[in-house]
């Protein structure tokens, strides 16, 4: 409590003291010259405050008085509850928006209505500034993960093409295999830039989506037919299966198509060991559940909640053969909640499987 919210508090103090004292000598004056009138003829009336109270004047003096003073107290309570949330909202506008109102106010109902408003606003801000806080946090990440992601390949680059520059110092067998490393990296360079281009579309608020009725089972087998030949130098097979074997959907076929895509790709890499893979959609009321599955190496339990984050990346797939950009999760899931959908993984010794689920009509936006 300040110095100057003290001062005032024992101004307030005795303001409505003086007041209670003013308001209980006039109840007390009107309810003896009751008494006076009653109690005594008429002729006799210059000598009223000379008679004797009446039992029940004693009673009303008592309880007259009892009545203003606790009015006047929770009057009391409620102007300085008012005043000291003024006070202090006043240091929160100065301070900051996210500080909270420490006290309650339980005599004054309406000034604990503005205590709880202003404790849901501050609760509310330190919320959006968490928030902004690990976005700016999290974009740092970004752009380090991907400097370092572009300069890994490029610094190859460099190096293998100075060596091809050497000339005639090389054989051509060197020659030819630094240009294919160089060229191998490059690839990686430019898949790197396209999800990285993907990625940043499926952050935008404002993305547009191509809506458009579609045949889950007809999806699937596009998709699996363009991964046959992959799937069996694997020895994988690739399986479907929808229930009800006709689903119609609303959605974004290119962006669902490429979703599923990420999703059997990382399957190929990462599910060592696997013998299927398998797609299936079921509808469940208004919405529908598509999974991608196999029973390859399994996904430790500790990375289930973060494999959906950019750049972040399983401790077994972190080698150069199955390369990847850390990007292919986030993009499937950021393309699942354009679709007002949800994605989780869920994985153990037996299968594991990427579980979406999606409206089966998308809200149209004028």
């Amino acid at each position: 409590m300040t110095i100057k919210h003290f001062f005032k508090q024992q101004q307030t103090k005795i303001y409505y003291g003086s007041v209670t004292f003013v308001l209980g000598l006039l109840f007390s004056w009107a309810l003896i010259s009751v008494n006076a009138i009653v109690m005594m003829p008429r002729r006799e009336l210059m000598w009223f405050y000379l008679v004797p109270l009446h039992w029940l004047t004693w009673i009303g003096l008592v309880i007259g008085n009892a009545l203003i003073i606790i009015w006047q107290v929770r009057i009391y309570r409620r102007t300085v509850s008012l005043d000291r949330l003024i006070e202090d909202l006043t240091k929160i506008a100065d301070e900051g928006p996210d500080i909270a109102v420490d006290w309650n106010a339980p005599f004054a109902p309406r000034t604990q209505a503005l205590i709880n408003v202003s404790n849901r606003i501050a609760e509310t801000t330190a919320h959006l500034r968490a928030e902004e806080r690990a976005s700016e946090q999290s974009k740092d990440e970004m752009i380090t993960n991907i400097s370092h992601d572009l300069r890994t390949p490029l610094t190859a680059i460099i190096g293998y093409l100075g060596l091809v520059e050497m000339g005639d110092r090389l054989s051509e067998a060197d020659r030819r295999k630094y240009i294919h490393t160089a060229y191998d990296k490059s690839n990686q360079m430019k898949s790197l830039v396209e999800d990285l281009f993907e990625f940043s579309k499926t952050q935008t608020s404002d993305a547009v989506l191509n809506i458009n009725q579609l045949s889950l089972s007809d999806l699937f087998a596009q998709l699996l037919a363009s991964y046959e030949i992959d799937a069996r130098d694997k020895n994988i097979e690739l399986m479907q299966l929808t229930e009800p074997n006709l689903i119609i959907m609303e959605g974004d076929s290119d962006k669902l198509a490429r979703a599923l895509m990420n999703l059997i790709i990382n399957a190929l890499k990462y599910g060592e060991g696997a013998t299927f893979i398998k797609l299936t959609a079921q509808v469940r009321g208004d919405q529908v559940e598509i999974r991608v599955s196999n029973n390859g190496v399994p996904i430790p339990q500790k990375d289930l909640k973060d494999i959906f984050d950019r750049f972040y990346r399983v401790e077994s797939s972190r080698s150069s053969k199955t390369g990847g950009t850390g990007l292919g999760l986030a993009i499937v899931k950021g393309i699942i909640e354009q679709h007002a959908g949800s994605i989780y993984a869920q994985s153990n010794d037996e299968i594991t499987s990427f579980v979406m689920t999606l409206p089966l009509t998308q809200r149209r936006t004028v």
